[in-house]
């Protein structure tokens, strides 16, 4: 009855056409950047998984089931996608030439492969405390 009901009403339907236009401009403006390897400005394009997460939550809460089901329809590809890029990380780490790789050290390694963290140097140098020759 929620879906029924959804699709009747103007508003919601053309919020989802608004949606799959701008991933569609999304995409082409991906393409035309990544043409010309403008890298950077990829990275201050919208998100597609934001926009599609964004127009979910707004539809009010009188279509709770559609909410619910939809979001655990679109979330179950984001976790596989997750799972499976860290198994392949850990195979590529895991390989036959590191046969004393230890549990500890691989779950290290893992963690460094899959994080975004990027330490500034810059910083960390200048509060090193320099070594003074005697």
């Amino acid at each position: 009855m929620e879906l029924a009901d959804i699709a009747d009403k103007d508003m919601w339907v053309s919020k989802f056409k608004r949606l799959t236009a701008d991933l569609e401009d999304v995409s082409r403006q991906k393409a035309v950047l990544a043409q010309n390897h403008k890298w950077r400005d990829i990275e201050n394009l919208p998100k597609p998984d934001k926009l599609v997460f964004e127009t979910w939550n707004a539809i009010p809460d009188i279509y709770v089931n559609m909410k619910k089901y939809a979001l655990g329809v679109l979330s179950i590809f984001g976790s596989t996608y997750v799972c499976e890029q860290v198994f392949s990380n850990m195979n590529f780490i895991k390989n036959k030439h590191r046969t004393r790789l230890t549990d500890d050290s691989l779950q290290s390694c893992v963690k460094m492969k899959v994080t975004a963290y990027s330490p500034n140097v810059q910083m960390l140098c200048a509060e090193v405390q320099e070594q003074k020759s005697h």
